[in-house]
């Protein structure tokens, strides 16, 4: 690498990533937890800087998440964040892979088969149908953010955490 080009990549301005960790106080919730051998069995991603809108996929479906002052009889009150930085044409491309899902929004479900299948490690793929780390992961591979040894469909939220932790520059 060039002395100019060293100086270009350093000069680059970084943009936030996060993701969000939590879990659901319910027996789906209780055998994702114990498949994945993790306290967290839910992921969402932002790419908010202030961290107010998250995007996932829960029961009903893609959802738009607000955390900020948040309490739920639905939600255990341990979160954990994973925060990562990446150029502006990754940060681009994750806006425009969410963007997809937001655009059809209305015709997309939550997989519980996808899940189940997931806990047993066994592949799948629906059009219409996702989990949350399904999507996740779906997003960072297909925007180009990260690459990813399994398919989608194959990470639980702790599965991700852990091979998403060589990223962090905050965990």
């Amino acid at each position: 690498m060039t002395d100019t080009a060293i100086q270009k990549a350093v000069a680059a301005p970084l943009f936030k990533v996060t993701l969000l960790l939590s879990r659901y106080n319910d027996a789906f919730s209780k055998m994702i937890a114990l498949s994945s051998r993790g306290k967290f069995t839910h992921i969402s991603i932002s790419l908010d800087p202030a961290e107010d809108v998250f995007y996932s996929f829960n029961k009903k479906g893609f959802i738009e998440e607000h955390w900020h002052g948040k309490r739920s009889r639905h939600l255990l009150p341990d979160r954990a964040y994973m925060r990562f930085y990446v150029t502006k044409e990754q940060f681009e491309r994750l806006a425009e892979e969410i963007n997809l899902y937001k655009k059809r929004s209305a015709e997309l479900s939550y997989s519980v088969i996808g899940t189940l299948l997931c806990m047993i490690r066994i592949p799948s793929r629906f059009k219409k149908q996702f989990f949350c780390s399904q999507f996740v992961a779906d997003v960072l591979r297909r925007s180009g953010t990260v690459k990813l040894k399994r398919k989608s469909s194959l990470y639980l939220p702790m599965h991700l955490l852990k091979e998403l932790r060589g990223y962090a520059a905050e965990a």
